[in-house]
């Protein structure tokens, strides 16, 4: 089992929804055969600061192609 924790802060003018599923979604593609365990979001007390934490496992590659 790993953790990954986000620190995705509001720097321009798209959402910062935008922002977090963008960079979720760039980590994701970047990572294959994971699979998700769980997730948790939390909001910093500055509004624009927000951590997202998945814990995931790495699943061996599917050989029967």
């Amino acid at each position: 089992m790993k953790v990954k924790v986000f620190e995705i802060v509001k720097t321009g003018l798209a959402p910062l929804s935008q922002e977090l599923e963008e960079t979720i979604q760039t980590w994701l593609d970047s990572n294959e055969n994971i699979e998700i365990l769980t997730t948790s979001q939390s909001q910093h007390l500055r509004e624009n600061t927000i951590f997202v934490t998945i814990i995931y496992k790495i699943n061996a590659p599917d050989d029967t192609e």
